[in-house]
């Protein structure tokens, strides 16, 4: 995985890896990498930015809010960002999903020709995983336009009753996909332009090659090319449902590393199961915070604190940032899901958490920071801080704010206790 500043995209060709990061996506093409073991696999995944977007669901001008529809977040949302980033938001007209050259000469495809597009389909199978399907479709992308108060200017290209993808049945879907000199995605690969529509900035997409044979450009269209998407963590927050993809993911955690161990080495180490699992439950929670947070910033790869607003890339400083649990990961009173709900946590800089985890500093019902007595007459300090700015309100969604009512509640015991000493 490359550290690059503005890298979106990365490539993994290591099947461990691979198998660990598809886990959380779809566990049905987890259970065809485990079928397959006589395979190579190489994993192209990117988070979407705004030059992925098709120019139907972004805006290509400045001062045009209105026409960013593939984006979690409202109009004033973005003017919000804008004020606090000082930087006007994103245009761009580019609409092919770019790949890396790296990938292409991973999976023997020919790079992007300058004059015609050329069919992936000449080259690999090319389908759809349809268990991977299911948010993306008009169904969910009207539910987040209505809750976002998205209004449609372009109705030609927005005609949801013809915008769901087919699906054959079975496990996969073929489906056509050329590569131009941008990336992939062309007007003619119809179903994945219906597709598109479904594609919000920050989501991810995944293409799963599947390398049967090399021997020969014959062997190679033996081989496969499966397309993934995921939603960004604030897709569930908006709609209101939980990402059961994730929450299997957790469930199965332990069931594949006794496998795999059990495989290797004939024997189980339950201290070495117990350490792994630990680490990769915690690998993933982070990662959907982060994620969740790159949602709302117009730079690659970039997050930030939504209660000191400092920001950085996460992959070259994500350690400024900390996973901060709101309901406490060793609480007694805290259930294993809840440790690793993505709403029960705030990815936060180092100095926030250090007051967060101590329960001097919480946030009330008004989403407002609250602070201990012992320094909120302390403006200075405060400042120093930088936790003198309103919270960004848009992560604070109503499960999370269930979360902070407990984080209040110790917060005032713990301040009783505070006083009397």
């Amino acid at each position: 995985m490359p550290n690059g500043r503005n890298y979106t995209s990365f490539i993994l060709n290591d099947r461990d890896k691979i198998e660990s990061f598809i886990g959380h996506i779809s566990n049905e093409m987890l259970d065809y990498i485990n079928s397959k073991p006589n395979s190579r696999f190489v994993l192209f995944y990117k988070y979407l930015t705004h030059s992925d977007l098709p120019t139907f669901g972004k805006a290509t001008q400045v001062d045009s809010h209105e026409d960013n529809l593939l984006y979690y977040i409202t109009e004033e949302e973005m003017q919000h960002i804008e004020e606090s980033t000082r930087k006007p938001f994103q245009t761009a007209h580019q609409s092919n999903i770019g790949l890396r050259k790296e990938f292409y000469n991973l999976t023997g495809l020919p790079q992007p020709r300058e004059a015609d597009p050329y069919l992936v389909n000449d080259y690999l199978n090319v389908y759809l995983v349809n268990s991977n399907m299911k948010y993306f479709n008009s169904f969910y992308t009207q539910t987040v336009f209505r809750k976002l108060n998205k209004r449609i200017g372009n109705a030609r290209s927005w005609r949801f009753d013809d915008l769901n993808p087919h699906l054959d049945q079975g496990q996969f879907t073929p489906i056509d996909l050329h590569v131009a000199v941008h990336g992939i995605g062309t007007d003619d690969d119809t179903e994945f332009h219906k597709i598109r529509h479904h594609l919000f900035k920050g989501d991810t997409i995944l293409l799963l090659a599947e390398i049967v044979s090399e021997n020969s450009q014959e062997g190679l269209r033996d081989s496969n090319l499966f397309l993934m998407f995921e939603k960004n963590p604030v897709f569930f927050n908006i709609i209101g449902e939980t990402n059961m993809n994730y929450a299997n993911y957790q469930r199965k955690i332990r069931e594949r590393l006794v496998n795999r161990i059990t495989a290797r080495n004939n024997a189980l180490d339950l201290d070495e199961i117990d350490e792994e699992v630990t680490r990769q439950e915690q690998a993933a929670w982070r990662l959907m915070l982060a994620t969740e947070m790159m949602g709302y910033t117009q730079n690659p790869r970039e997050v930030f604190c939504p209660l000191t607003y400092i920001t950085a890339n996460f992959d070259t400083l994500g350690t400024i940032f900390v996973a901060s649990h709101i309901k406490g990961f060793s609480d007694p009173n805290t259930t294993p899901e809840e440790k690793y709900d993505v709403n029960n946590g705030l990815l936060i800089c180092a100095n926030a958490d250090a007051l967060f985890d101590k329960h001097l500093i919480t946030i009330n019902e008004n989403k407002e920071l609250v602070f201990s007595f012992l320094l909120d007459a302390n403006v200075v300090l405060k400042s120093q801080l930088l936790l003198m700015s309103p919270i960004f309100k848009p992560i604070l969604n109503e499960k999370r704010m269930k979360y902070l009512a407990y984080h209040r509640a110790v917060f005032e015991q713990k301040e009783a206790e505070r006083r009397r000493q």
